[in-house]
């Protein structure tokens, strides 16, 4: 028997795209009132976009991105996996934004949005797999992809790519269990691997827990289970080029617990049934609260939650029952027990999050609301609907558009909508009169059907759009495209900006947060020697500490004061502003310059006695760079006496050196720098970067995805071509 799926064909999937698309970018309506322009902030803006830029970048000069330079006296770029490097639709960005100068944020924005269209159109796919009607799975996927978590994470690059797999997963599992056999779970082994390379490995931990649970709460349970087990393992070699930088680069990283707390409260599930039950008003005087999460599920799951508790059927909710109960338990963390169990493994205490296995909730979310609407509409209650119901459908139909009308008109004109207790009262309204749009939907058929089913879904859309789009939790004012300057830093004047683009081998120094975050500086091509990065090396971490402490496991703060640290670590320019921690000891201390007028908002200033990140460990000597590319260093270098020579370049491995062409060894100089035995006379000196890891990992990944393609395409056993 065909699925549902196959029986509407090639228009119906068309239609759903299409449809899905509208809905994905009229959801954002790129950047909507109640301010002229806003752009999404947090982590989208401080870690990723300064990541894809560079990439791009580096690209666009005509090399691979391995090595960056920008950060803590440098780190491997390529290991960094929320760099996204190698995850596929990452080079379509690129392609896509080729002919500009330089990446522009709004295509970051862009393929975020892509990603949740992506979503949506998955979703529908593996719901219609489950045998439920376009109606059903049309809601289900809007409940996981415009439901809170998704909308609320999207400041979260790497989260939103990585679960928009997940229904793709999911669906090669039900194929599998359904027809009995493996082939179709070339779905959940492509899923899982875009799902790592995306960039966030938590997301990726997550997936392969809720297909696992999945598995093993459906049909065919541990068969099922071994059969998501070996996709996963087949993900793994798919993807070698990222893992084998990766881990090498995270054996020698000072990483710390990630696992958290959890939810702290129980308040904090409130807003999976209340959608603004803590405020997310952009005027709202409060932040929204850190322990808790926008998590609204929508009217369609409200409705379907009441509908099958009062059906009291549990066999078809056993696998998204199963599913949401284990992913609750490992997010709330009750009593600290997951936390307990966590420690003793410490590769999984350092690798898992624990608020992101509120991504299988959300997909479970999307399954059960589909069920239950199923359930819902084809109910033999459905064949008894009264005449009064049938000439209800009007009046449902109106009440629910003007609804709609209400929220958008609120939310258009600033969004303020009643939250706390407050909240319970709007909510319970909008149930009230979707329920009512569906009881009415069952008595109708043909074109009124129609219309009440997209007057509908247009109710659930305009709820998920009035409380998760624009909101304090996500965006922020203003264009930030428009807000980078065509060339140098927003804020400063260009003749301090040309003295550090002329002489960006040496560091720069943020004074506290008097200067431009530290990931700021890869957009610009320039360096610093700090940083933010769950990829700091562990030997730099306690090398730092010799001078100051970390403020948290990633940030810690130069003092300009300390002029020993500013020497060993190559900086020559200290960026601060008015009123700023040190910006009084700056102006006054003869050994610091300003540069350029002071008639900007960030003051540089040069340091008057700053060491050259390269040279001759004795000082006896003399050097002048020729080549200056974050893989390829190369110097001209003079010496009486010959000894070591050093670049203040982070000792990891995949650097070599060699010396008038030929390869010398490596040496490690003041604790994590590197330098090498040069003899007297003129030499010429090359350091040189490679990740290890990437090629071979390549290769094994490219035979990989030969093999799996050839096992799936390939003909069965007997096979005879239907006439």
């Amino acid at each position: 028997m065909k699925s549902p799926l196959a029986r509407g064909g090639a228009p119906e999937i068309l239609v759903v795209a299409a449809l899905a698309f509208l809905a994905t970018y009229g959801f954002f309506c790129q950047y909507l009132p109640p301010v002229e322009r806003v752009h999404i902030y947090s982590d989208i803006e401080g870690y990723h976009f300064p990541l894809q830029r560079y990439a791009f970048a580096s690209l666009k000069e005509g090399r691979f991105p391995q090595w960056d330079p920008s950060i803590y006296c440098g780190v491997s770029f390529v290991a960094n996996v929320q760099a996204a490097l190698l995850y596929p639709p990452s080079w379509l960005m690129y392609a896509a934004s080729w002919r500009r100068e330089r990446l522009k944020f709004k295509m970051l924005e862009d393929f975020v949005f892509a990603h949740l269209w992506l979503a949506y159109v998955l979703c529908y796919l593996w719901l219609r797999g489950r045998r439920v009607r376009p109606l059903a799975a049309a809601m289900g996927a809007g409940v996981f992809t415009f439901g809170g978590y998704m909308v609320s994470q999207c400041v979260h690059v790497g989260v939103v790519t990585g679960l928009t797999w997940m229904p793709l997963g999911l669906w090669g599992l039900d194929q599998a269990t359904l027809r009995g056999q493996w082939r179709p779970l070339w779905k959940t082994a492509v899923a899982s691997a875009l799902c790592f390379l995306a960039g966030y490995p938590p997301t990726w931990i997550v997936f392969g827990v809720t297909c696992v649970v999945y598995a093993l709460a459906g049909p065919a349970r541990w068969k099922a289970a071994a059969g998501v087990c070996g996709a996963v393992a087949a993900s793994v070699l798919l993807t070698l080029a990222q893992w084998l930088p990766t881990l090498q680069a995270s054996a020698g990283a000072a990483l710390t617990e990630k696992y958290g707390g959890g939810v702290y409260s129980w308040r904090a599930l409130i807003p999976y049934f209340v959608p603004n039950w803590f405020d997310g008003n952009r005027s709202a005087p409060a932040p929204y609260p850190l322990d808790s999460l926008y998590l609204y599920v929508g009217l369609p799951a409200l409705f379907a939650i009441a509908w099958a508790l009062g059906r009291r059927l549990w066999r078809p909710y056993v696998q998204p029952v199963a599913v949401s109960a284990v992913c609750l338990v490992m997010a709330t963390n009750p009593g600290y027990l997951v936390y307990r169990l966590m420690v003793k493994v410490p590769l999984l205490e350092r690798s898992v999050q624990s608020y992101n296995f509120y991504e299988g909730v959300a997909a479970m979310a999307a399954l059960g609301t589909a069920l239950s609407l199923e359930d819902f509409l084809a109910g033999a209650a459905a064949a008894r609907a009264g005449r009064f119901l049938r000439l209800l459908a009007p009046v449902a139909a109106a009440a629910l558009a003007g609804w709609a009308l209400h929220l958008w008109w609120m939310w258009w004109h600033g969004g303020n909508f009643p939250s706390g207790p407050a909240s319970v009262r709007e909510t319970a309204v909008a149930l009230a009169l979707f329920s009512a749009g569906m009881w009415t939907l069952r008595a109708r058929t043909g074109a009124a059907r129609a219309g009440l089913a997209a007057v509908l879904l247009l109710v659930a859309f305009a709820d998920y759009q009035a409380f998760g789009a624009n909101r304090q939790f996500n965006t922020v004012d203003g264009d930030f495209d428009q807000l980078q300057n065509a060339v140098g830093i927003r804020g400063m004047n260009l003749t301090a900006w040309n003295v550090l683009w002329t002489n960006r081998q040496f560091r720069i120094a943020s004074d506290e947060r008097g200067g431009p975050n530290s990931t700021d500086y890869r957009m610009w091509g320039l360096a610093t020697p700090q940083g933010f990065d769950p990829f700091l090396p562990r030997a730099y971490h306690d090398f730092i500490e010799q001078w100051v402490p970390f403020d948290t496991n990633r940030l810690f703060r130069i003092d300009p004061r300390n002029q020993p640290m500013l020497r060993e670590l190559g900086v020559r320019y200290v960026v601060t502003h008015e009123g700023a921690a040190n910006a009084a000891y700056l102006a006054a201390n003869p050994a610091f310059r300003l540069l350029g007028p002071d008639d900007s908002f960030y003051r540089v200033y040069e340091f008057r006695h700053a060491k050259a990140p390269y040279g001759w460990v004795d000082g006896e000597g003399a050097a002048r760079p020729t080549a200056w590319l974050p893989e390829r260093r190369a110097f001209d270098v003079h010496s009486d006496r010959g000894g070591r020579f050093f670049l203040a370049e982070d000792f990891l491995p995949g650097w070599s050196v060699a010396v008038d062409g030929r390869a010398a060894a490596l040496e490690r100089w003041d604790r994590v720098f590197q330098a090498v035995a040069v003899g007297p006379g003129d030499h010429t000196v090359v350091f040189t970067y490679r990740a290890l890891g990437v090629l071979p990992g390549a290769a094994i990944g490219l035979a990989a995805a030969a093999a799996l393609a050839w096992t799936v395409l390939r003909k069965p056993k007997g096979y005879c071509k239907p006439r």
